[in-house]
């Protein structure tokens, strides 16, 4: 009985207007506690005058994310019109986990109105940004990785004088280039020690899952899956899962910014994160062996200016 419900984040109470909620009683047995069509006031969550735990049925999963992502995209227009850069890295890492908590056709494809959001403002509020970049969060996860990636993906296209659609495309592709990792246990992903050759094979394999995702989804573009396999393939053939050297030129960028920002901002057991000059000097050595493009590079650092 109990698996066919899910508990809710009490920070998206809020946001469930057409999903009905329900309560756990004592003898295990679930309750309504909203119809569908009303939502609990903010002034009853504040007061927190409702059951120490809500749920909502496994059928109504991706509804409720519709839902969620809906409010939080009208959130974010707000606040990047409002110049509220830590709310809006708050909301978009926010989007990112409750997307991603089921990644499949139907949810994922929500994403695209996020950085539409982010790209048509892009122009008039160009600052916001970079300002969420240098913003730390306590926690490095894989949506907070996948927000940095994308915002400087975003900054990258506009320095390269990007179409507006072309822009999108990168952006969502850099957003989406990891969402394989969901499939792979957070033992493995955050480890605090050297893996085993099997453990890191399992690592690897989030390319072709992040590519299987994505295939399954209602995508009018080739380039958001091809990013999610190929981002860790290098032109000289060195690279993963297939080891090829014609590689998609967005995966080539993104492949490029996903390693600059994992040194940066990802504290490792073993490292911790580099400043910019330092990364980007890893990087140009990379450039100079042949692994990465020298003009997406040379591009990728002018950008950072």
């Amino acid at each position: 009985m109990e698996k066919e419900y899910i508990p809710v984040r009490e920070s998206h109470l809020n946001y469930y207007r057409a999903i009905p909620l329900y309560y756990l009683n004592k003898d295990r047995s679930f309750g309504l506690y909203k119809p569908p069509g009303k939502a609990i006031s903010e002034m009853r969550i504040d007061g927190g005058q409702y059951p120490n735990k809500l749920y909502i049925k496994n059928t109504d999963k991706l509804r409720s994310i519709h839902e969620v992502q809906r409010e939080f995209n009208k959130q974010l227009e707000g606040n990047i019109k409002s110049g509220n850069p830590d709310s809006v890295k708050n909301i978009l890492v926010n989007i990112v986990e409750e997307t991603f908590s089921e990644p499949r056709s139907g949810s994922v494809e929500g994403l695209s109105e996020t950085v539409n959001i982010l790209v048509s403002d892009y122009a008039r509020e160009s600052n916001i940004l970079t300002s969420i970049l240098n913003l730390s969060q306590n926690d490095y996860t894989s949506a907070l990785h996948s927000v940095n990636v994308m915002a400087l993906a975003i900054s990258y296209a506009a320095h390269a004088n990007y179409s507006l659609a072309d822009k999108k495309i990168l952006g969502l592709s850099a957003l989406l280039h990891d969402i394989g990792k969901t499939r792979i246990s957070s033992d493995i992903l955050t480890a605090p020690r050297k893996l085993s050759e099997e453990e890191f094979n399992r690592i690897k394999a989030h390319t072709t899952i992040g590519y299987n995702i994505l295939d399954n989804c209602r995508f009018p573009y080739a380039d958001i899956k091809l990013c999610a396999l190929q981002h860790h393939e290098k032109e000289d053939g060195s690279g993963y899962p297939r080891g090829i050297t014609r590689i998609s030129p967005v995966a080539q960028v993104v492949g490029l910014i996903d390693c600059y920002e994992a040194l940066t901002n990802d504290d490792r057991p073993y490292r911790n994160a580099m400043d910019p000059l330092k990364g980007l000097t890893i990087i140009k050595d990379d450039v100079m062996a042949g692994k990465f493009s020298k003009s997406v590079f040379e591009k990728f650092a002018y950008s950072l200016l």
